[in-house]
């Protein structure tokens, strides 16, 4: 089993057991007016300015409840993630690498239904902000490095579930840093 596959085995694992042993008594309305939310997540990184295959994402969002809105709530908030890819490859006897970071930093925002069930949040939201990509290969010994600045928008919808009032899980998906990921959430209470 690769090891993106081992960690999302422990995830998956380690919220069935949080959830027997913590309790699920999370609250009724998670993402209520006042709250916020702060959370870690990873998940297979997106090549903004290059990079091919695998590549790790880590993001870290903030998301604060702001306007009652039906029956759930509008937030307003901020995400830093970054992303990384690599290739190492033989070209006429010569080893080359080439290395890409993607850093990012997005305003967003969200609406929050509130479903009545303890513990559930769902969203989906949108942002926009910049990113920084950065390029580097050894280039047979001569080295090359690159940068590149551009407008980075986002479109995301995600889901979490809190076993208590401070601690959940969480899982989102959309264009963002990652297509797809998972992490913890903690939730700061007003």
């Amino acid at each position: 089993m690769r090891t993106t596959g081992k960690l999302y085995a422990f995830l998956i694992l380690f919220s069935i057991l949080s959830y027997k042993a913590i309790g699920a008594d999370g609250p009724k309305d998670p993402a209520g007016s006042g709250n916020g939310i702060l959370g870690f997540g990873f998940g297979p990184g997106i090549g903004f300015y290059g990079g091919t295959g695998f590549g790790p994402a880590v993001l870290v969002h903030y998301d604060h409840s702001i306007w009652k809105a039906g029956p759930g709530t509008i937030s307003l908030g901020g995400q830093a993630g970054t992303s990384f890819f690599w290739e190492d490859y033989k070209n006429d006897g010569i080893d080359y690498s080439q290395a890409w970071t993607n850093l990012g930093f997005v305003a967003r925002g969200a609406y929050h239904y509130g479903w009545d069930v303890p513990g559930l949040d769902t969203y989906a939201g949108f942002g926009f902000g910049t990113r920084v990509s950065l390029y580097s290969d050894d280039g047979n010994k001569t080295g090359k490095k690159a940068s590149n600045i551009g407008f980075l928008p986002t479109a995301f919808f995600g889901g979490s579930w809190f076993f208590n009032d401070l601690l959940g899980v969480n899982a989102e998906f959309g264009y963002n840093f990652s297509f797809a990921s998972v992490g913890l959430n903690f939730r700061i209470v007003k």
